[in-house]
């Protein structure tokens, strides 16, 4: 989990730093000043009810995932809707 949480906010950091921040220290202290809104982003995360076989947070759980990507800084997220589910 703490991997989970180290990746997310390297990513995160990253983005606020500057994708081609040069100082590494930069991008540590900003780990560790946003931990804790990392920690809390996962648990949101974890929380949000998606169960497909009775057709619960879809598409709620999609669009929530999509925005924590755009959040992180990915350029595009799509929700693709299909006829099945996953």
């Amino acid at each position: 989990m703490k991997l989970l949480v180290c990746l997310i906010t390297i990513s995160f950091a990253a983005h606020y730093c500057g994708a081609a921040a040069e100082n590494l220290a930069d991008i540590k202290s900003e780990i560790t000043k946003r931990h804790d809104e990392a920690v809390k982003r996962l648990q949101d995360w974890i929380g949000q009810v998606s169960i497909a076989a009775e057709d619960r947070g879809y598409p709620e759980g999609a669009e929530y995932m999509a925005q924590l990507a755009r959040d992180a800084g990915f350029q595009q997220a799509t929700v693709i809707n299909t006829d099945g589910k996953p």
